[in-house]
């Protein structure tokens, strides 16, 4: 894929994964008590820490912002992930399949249950992979960069076309 079209496959999937994260993360913030009452919910029902589902509801809010200006999106992309595997097959897996109709195929049912977050983590997935692309401030901070990493090589096409 050139180069353009992989800066707007990732500013399209940050959006996409910003936008759909966002109402999900403030209604775990701000709903009726708060990061504390999902995390305390998340490890009543299915035994994972209390600590995790603060980690769940604070990335979905603050990554979600951060995912839509592009800033630390493989870190954002993780914690989403992770979280995005979680809910799919802790959370919601075992909530689908706990009471399959009669003559239903379970493997329908299974992925019927889980499709939303199965396609998030796969958003994030891919995000993980991509970075923020050009038009990110990752990309205008140089924040991969600073972390270590090497700048992608320009081709002599490109770095032509930068020439005076």
């Amino acid at each position: 894929m050139p180069r353009v079209g992989s800066d707007v496959a990732a500013l399209l999937l940050r959006a996409a994964a910003g936008v759909i994260f966002l109402p999900h993360g403030w209604s775990k913030i701000a709903g009726e008590g708060g990061a504390a009452a999902f995390a305390a919910d998340i490890a009543a029902n299915y035994h994972i820490p209390a600590i995790l589902g603060h980690v769940a509801a604070w990335s979905e809010l603050a990554g979600s912002l951060l995912l839509l200006v592009g800033l630390f999106t493989r870190l954002d992309a993780f914690l989403l992930a992770a979280t995005m595997f979680v809910a799919a097959f802790v959370v919601q897996l075992p909530d689908a399949l706990y009471e399959v109709q009669p003559g239903a195929i379970k493997a329908f049912v299974a992925l019927k249950g889980i499709e939303t977050p199965l396609a998030m983590f796969g958003i994030c997935a891919a995000l993980l992979f991509l970075g923020g692309g050009r038009f990110s401030l990752d990309h205008l901070l140089r924040i991969e960069e600073r972390l270590g990493r090497p700048a992608q090589k320009k081709t002599a096409a490109e770095a032509a076309a930068l020439e005076p």
